[in-house]
C-alpha cells in the first residue's frame, strides 16, 4: 500500500501523493571526518526513550549508519514495514543503527506507556524515542507515516523513503555506504535494555478478538475463545476462565496441522460456527479455519504475503493476496464470511462454498464516505458484528461506527480522519478514539472504544453514543462502571448477562455483570495439560475396561460415580489425564483435583479415527471420622465415530 492512513492534518490529499511519489532523495557529503552533527543532536533531543538504558546521547550516534523509521503505532502502513526493519536488523547486524522516532496520531499515542504496549505488541527490539510534540518530525520536514531516513557515517541524511515497499532500495543504499566507507563504521553496542525483558510473562498476551459458543460441552454450557495474539495461538476458556485447550504451538509462521504444530501469526478476528471456528490471521495476511472435531488447522484464503489488489471478484481463495485482515463475521448468511480487510481500508467477503473472495465495502481510498460500492470509502475497518441483517462496523482511523445494509454504507457515528475524542451524543457531535471492537445486542451497539479505555454504547433507536464503562483514562481497576478503568479494550462479547472485554494492554479478560453494574477481572488459569502425568502401563488398583465407543464432534461428558456417603479426597494426588494413542502417547488434556472433586469432566472434541486413553488414579474417603480412604486407577481405551456415547461414568465403588 502507497497511501498512508496516517497524515498530518494540513497536508492535502495531492500533496500527500507527491510525497510518496518521491522514491528517494540522496544526498552527498565528502568530509573525511566522522563528527557529532545537528541530526545526531534532533534525534537525541528527548529524554523519552524505550529498549534503552537511559537516554541515547549524540555521541552515542556519530560515526554510524543510522536509520530513522517514523512511525505511530495506529497506523496499519506502520505495521506493515515492521517485518521490512527486522530483516534489515538482521542482514546489517552492529552495522546498522535502526531508531523508531514515535510520533502519535492520536492523543493517546501520546503516552510513553502506551508505546511501550506497542513495543511489545509487535516485538520491536531497537531503540524508540518519544516525539510527542513532533519536534524532531519537523526537524526533518517529515510528511508522512511511515517514513524512513538514512543517515551516512558523517551525520547526513543519504536518502528519503516514504510509504511501503521500499525495502529493495534501502537495502541497496545501505550496501553502498557500507562499502564507501568499509573499516570506518562505529558498531559498538548501544545501552540496549528491552522493554520486553522488563515485562513480566503471563498466561495472555495481548488479548485480541473474542468469540462465545459451544466447545462440546454438556447441554448449553459456553465458551470464550480468545486470540491471544502476541503468543500466537488461540486459547479456549471457561467462562470461569479456566484454559480447556490451546491452538497454535506458539510460535509465529503460517503453518497448517494439528492444534500442536500449527502456526498463527498475531491473529486477531474470530467467528464460532461450531464446530468450526473461521480466524482473521492478521499478520499471516491469511483467513484460516479450525476444526474443533477433528483438531486441526487449515488455511482457507491467502497466500502468507501482503496484497494491494483492492479490486477483487470471484477470486480464488488459496491464490489471492489479503492485507492484514483484522475481523472476520457471518454475514449476510451462514455462507458467507465478511473480512475486515483493515490493510487496504475494504470489507471483503469469502464465499464459504465457491472458496472464492470480492470485494463489498470500501473503493480503497481511506477516508468516510457513505453510500453504495464503489462510491463508499472505509479506514482501516477493525471490528464487525452482524444483527437482523445489517453488519455493524468500526472505522478505527476516522474512529467511527458505521453500518452496512445490503450494498450501502451509513455512519452512525464520526465525522473524519482527524476528528477524535472522548464526548457523549448525536451523530456530529459524539466523538471516539480510534475504537476497535464491537457487539450489538438488543437494540444496542457496545464498542471497545480503545484508545480512550472504555466501553461506549450506540443506542440504535435514537441514534445517541453513551459512556458504558471507563472514563477515558487508561488504568487497570474494578468496581463500579464508572469507576472501573481499562487499558485499550481491543473486542467485546455478550454472554448471557455478563459482557466479556478483551482488555488488551492490561493482558487481562475483564467480565462485566450488567445485573449489578460492575467489571470484574477473570482469574485465567493455566493449562492443567502442561501438568498433564506420563502416560503409564503400570497404575495401582486398575480396573479392567472394555474398549468404548464414544462422539467424534460432540459434546462427551466424564461423569466419577461415587455411592452416598464417600467423597473424593481433596488432599490426595488425583489425576486424570487425556491421551491421543495415535503415535507415542500423547496428552490431550488433564484434569487437577478442583476439577476432579465436580465429578463431572468435559472431554476436548475428540477427532473421528483417532484412538484415545483416559488414565488416572482417584483416591476416595468414607463421610466420616477415622473412615476407610481407597485408590482405584483406570485406564479406559477410547474409540471415536459419528453417533458415538456422549457420556462416559468411571464407577468407584
Amino acid at each position: 500500500m502507497k497511501i498512508n492512513i496516517c497524515k498530518p492534518l494540513f497536508l492535502t490529499i495531492a500533496y500527500l501523493i507527491l510525497a510518496l511519489g518521491a522514491a528517494r532523495v540522496h544526498a552527498d557529503d565528502s568530509k573525511d571526518d566522522m563528527p557529532v552533527t545537528s541530526l545526531h543532536q534532533m534525534i537525541t533531543s528527548k529524554s523519552a526513550w524505550l529498549n534503552t538504558s537511559r537516554p541515547l546521547t549524540s555521541e552515542d550516534l556519530k560515526g554510524r549508519i543510522i536509520l530513522l523509521d517514523f512511525w505511530t503505532y495506529c497506523c496499519i502502513n506502520c505495521m506493515h514495514v515492521i517485518p521490512d526493519l527486522e530483516y534489515l536488523e538482521k542482514k546489517f547486524g552492529d552495522n546498522l543503527t535502526v531508531i523508531g522516532v514515535h510520533s502519535a496520531k492520536f492523543k493517546n499515542e501520546k503516552d510513553s506507556e502506551n508505546i511501550r504496549s506497542a513495543i511489545l505488541r509487535y516485538s520491536i527490539t531497537h531503540p524508540v524515542v518519544n516525539d510527542s510534540d513532533f519536534a524532531i518530525w519537523n526537524g526533518f520536514g517529515i510528511r508522512a507515516w511511515p517514513t524512513f531516513i538514512l543517515i551516512g557515517p558523517k551525520g547526513v541524511i543519504d536518502a528519503t523513503y516514504s510509504g511501503e515497499g521500499n525495502r529493495e532500495a534501502v537495502e541497496h543504499d545501505i550496501n553502498l555506504l557500507l562499502k564507501k566507507y568499509a573499516g570506518k563504521i562505529v558498531t559498538a553496542p548501544l545501552p540496549i535494555a528491552l522493554e520486553k525483558d522488563k515485562a513480566p510473562p503471563g498466561v495472555l498476551s495481548f488479548p485480541a478478538k473474542l468469540d462465545v459458543g459451544h466447545y462440546g460441552m454438556k447441554d448449553s454450557a459456553q465458551a470464550l475463545y480468545v486470540s491471544d495474539s502476541s503468543h500466537n495461538r488461540i486459547l479456549v476458556l471457561s467462562l470461569e476462565g479456566k484454559v480447556l485447550d490451546i491452538i497454535g504451538g506458539g510460535q509465529a509462521g503460517l503453518k497448517d496441522g494439528d492444534f500442536a504444530t500449527a502456526q498463527f501469526n498475531h491473529p486477531q478476528g474470530l467467528h464460532l460456527a461450531f464446530p468450526n471456528l473461521y480466524v482473521a490471521d492478521t499478520e499471516n495476511h491469511a483467513l484460516r479455519l479450525i476444526d474443533l472435531a477433528a483438531r486441526t488447522v487449515t488455511t482457507l484464503a491467502g497466500t502468507g504475503v501482503q496484497g494491494t489488489d483492492r479490486n477483487i471478484k470471484d477470486a480464488p481463495a488459496l491464490t489471492t493476496k489479503l492485507s492484514s485482515p483484522w475481523d472476520v463475521e457471518a454475514y449476510p448468511d451462514d455462507k458467507h464470511l465478511a473480512i475486515a480487510m483493515a490493510g487496504l481500508h475494504q470489507l471483503w467477503s469469502y464465499d464459504i462454498d465457491k472458496k472464492t473472495l470480492n470485494v463489498i465495502a470500501g473503493n480503497g481510498r481511506e477516508s468516510i464516505d457513505d453510500g453504495a460500492y464503489p462510491n463508499n470509502s472505509l479506514s482501516q475497518t477493525s471490528g464487525l458484528s452482524a444483527e437482523s441483517g445489517k453488519l455493524y462496523f468500526v472505522d478505527a482511523e476516522t474512529s467511527s461506527l458505521r453500518v452496512l445494509d445490503g450494498n450501502k454504507v451509513t455512519t452512525l457515528i464520526g465525522t473524519g480522519l482527524f476528528d477524535f475524542g472522548f464526548r457523549d451524543g448525536m451523530q456530529g457531535n459524539a466523538l471516539m478514539q480510534h475504537p476497535l471492537g464491537l457487539d450489538v445486542d438488543k437494540g444496542g451497539v457496545y464498542i471497545a472504544d480503545s484508545y480512550n479505555h472504555s466501553i461506549r454504547r450506540f443506542d440504535i433507536s435514537s441514534g445517541e453514543l453513551t459512556t458504558y464503562a471507563g472514563h477515558g483514562e487508561r488504568g487497570n481497576k474494578d468496581g463500579k462502571l464508572s469507576e472501573a478503568s481499562f487499558n485499550e479494550p481491543n473486542d467485546i462479547v455478550k454472554v448471557g448477562d455478563k459482557f466479556y472485554v478483551a482488555d488488551t494492554n492490561n493482558n487481562q479478560i475483564r467480565v462485566i455483570d450488567t445485573a449489578n453494574e460492575t467489571v470484574s477481572t477473570l482469574n485465567v488459569t493455566e493449562p492443567v495439560s502442561n501438568a498433564a502425568p506420563d502416560f503409564s502401563t503400570q497404575l495401582p488398583n486398575t480396573e479392567k475396561t472394555v474398549p468404548v465407543n464414544v462422539a467424534a464432534g460432540a459434546p462427551v461428558s466424564v461423569t466419577i460415580a461415587l455411592k452416598k456417603g464417600w467423597h473424593i479426597n481433596k488432599d490426595a494426588p488425583s489425576t486424570l489425564a487425556l491421551y491421543d494413542m495415535t503415535a507415542a502417547p500423547k496428552a490431550v488434556t488433564s484434569f487437577d483435583i478442583e476439577s476432579i472433586k465436580k465429578k463431572l469432566l468435559i472431554l476436548p472434541v475428540l477427532a473421528a479415527g483417532t484412538p484415545y486413553r483416559l488414565q488416572g488414579t482417584l483416591y476416595y474417603c468414607e463421610d466420616k471420622e477415622g473412615s476407610q480412604c481407597l485408590i482405584k486407577s483406570f485406564d479406559q481405551e477410547l474409540t471415536t465415530k459419528t453417533g458415538g456415547k456422549k457420556d462416559l461414568t468411571l464407577k468407584l465403588n
